[in-house]
């Protein structure tokens, strides 16, 4: 009887270690709560980066975080009735904050690629972006050539980065003098403004919010009086952990409401002086 007593106890417990866990059906496959447990709790943490220029960084004169990217999640967590904690983390350390449970998505100017589809679940695009070179306007380059033998620097863990790693760069970076990881790109503009780099190569959107903030210090390589030199043409999307379909479903539906209704065009107009978005509003 004490043995039979002793495996019902022992099931018993099993079980509840089981529903501590998580969420499973009667047929054993796990359960999406990825929005239910956000909804119960009325909060969302945002993994993002604090220095990413116009898409979310901190406010040099009153400390708040502020973006385009900020304040798309301020208003699609408003609609779902959310609140929003922004959550500055390690960029290196982005998909494993957001895989341990630390932050509940990725979101500011988090580019796809193949090896971050691996690792999370993104979201539809809803901007495009060029990886590109920045340079000081004074200096001679005028080409990628020109930087043959230069060292250029880029955000470590970054889609740069990876756009530099790629085969259609391989040319470019195969002539350069050094590549250099910086942990940020308010610091890599330091660098480039005390002539310890020659150029960086940065993200299209965040060179133009340095250009406009900083009239006559910077230019962008050109292919042509028009288009760009750009290393790679990408996505910005959302990211989520495998699994958090039904999360990520709620942000989406959100996103394409406030396309169709023009407020996600308002706030790209108000951060680029027109809409840039990529949303369907269908």
């Amino acid at each position: 009887m004490k043995k039979l007593l002793a495996l019902a106890l022992a099931g018993a417990m099993m079980l509840c270690a089981g529903c501590s866990q998580g969420e499973a059906s009667s047929s054993g496959t796990a359960v999406d709560d990825s929005w239910t447990k956000i909804e119960e709790a009325g909060k969302i943490k945002l993994g993002m980066d604090d220095a990413f220029p116009p898409m979310g960084y901190t406010d040099p004169e009153t400390g708040d975080i502020i973006g385009f990217d900020v304040d798309v999640a301020k208003e699609v967590f408003k609609r779902l009735d959310v609140e929003l904690e922004l959550c500055p983390i390690e960029w290196t350390q982005k998909e494993t904050e957001l895989n341990n449970g630390e932050v509940d998505l990725l979101w500011n100017g988090y580019s796809s690629t193949p090896e971050r589809a691996e690792k999370v679940n993104l979201s539809v695009p809803y901007m495009k972006n060029n990886q590109i070179i920045l340079v000081k306007d004074d200096s001679s380059y005028q080409s990628f050539a020109d930087l043959a033998g230069k060292t250029v620097g880029v955000q470590a863990d970054s889609s740069a980065e990876v756009a530099l790693d790629s085969d259609e760069a391989k040319e470019f970076k195969d002539s350069l003098k050094e590549i250099v990881p910086i942990d940020d790109y308010s610091k890599a503009i330091l660098e480039i403004k005390n002539g310890t780099i020659d150029a960086i190569a940065i993200d299209e959107v965040v060179a133009r919010f340095y250009i406009n903030n900083e009239p006559g210090a910077y230019r962008i390589l050109m292919k042509d009086s028009d288009n760009v030199e750009s290393l790679a043409v990408e996505d910005y999307v959302i990211g989520f952990r495998k699994g958090d379909d039904a999360l990520k479903s709620k942000v989406e539906e959100t996103l394409k409401a406030m396309a169709k209704d023009g407020k996600l065009a308002e706030i790209a107009e108000k951060w680029f002086g027109e809409d840039v978005t990529t949303i369907s509003k269908d």
